[in-house]
């Protein structure tokens, strides 16, 4: 049940997102999803509620299925509270505070959360070619990532290519079967 929740979830946000860029123009600042918020603060809203239940979930799951460890759940804890800034304070920059809290609040969900998957595949980078591809793939969205934030500044695609990978790796290894370990009888 929980696979086709976290399916159906992750679909769902991801279209919406690819849905709600058409405000803007992806490739450039207009395109940003926060950008696009200043005029649909109601649809930026949902979006964020929407895009962080998605990944929290496939997140929860993909720890709790192959990890021992709990250390997803501080980390989603800050992602959260970086979602929260980053919906509750506008990103107007002639209101200075308001415009600098949404900005730490975007880019405290958007670091906290892209650690949060990376950590998942290291962790698990040797249960299959999968989670180490993924770990490299990831790590390169990250880095890219930073690389055309600091170059070209905001814009939709930059905020929504890690966002929707995520959904996608994330779906992929919360949707394959587990190998299980089968005892071998040794014989003397």
């Amino acid at each position: 049940m929980k696979k086709y929740v976290n399916i159906a979830l992750s679909l769902t946000a991801a279209i919406y997102t690819c849905w709600y860029m058409h405000f803007g123009i992806p490739y450039k600042n207009s395109g940003a999803l926060s950008t696009i918020g200043l005029e649909h603060k109601g649809l930026f809203v949902l979006w964020g509620i929407l895009t962080f239940t998605a990944l929290a979930y496939s997140i929860s799951i993909a720890y709790k299925r192959y990890t021992n460890t709990k250390a997803y759940i501080p980390l989603l804890a800050v992602a959260g509270i970086g979602m929260g800034l980053t919906l509750g304070f506008d990103f107007d920059y002639d209101i200075k505070p308001d415009y600098y809290l949404h900005c730490g609040g975007s880019l405290l969900f958007s670091a906290v959360m892209g650690v949060t998957i990376f950590l998942l595949f290291l962790l698990c980078y040797n249960k299959g070619r999968i989670f180490r591809a993924f770990a490299y793939i990831t790590g390169g969205i990250l880095t890219a990532d930073i690389i055309l934030l600091l170059i070209y500044k905001e814009t939709g695609l930059i905020e929504a290519v890690p966002i929707i990978s995520g959904y996608i790796m994330l779906g992929i290894v919360n949707c394959i079967k587990e190998k299980r370990n089968e005892p071998t009888l040794q014989t003397k």
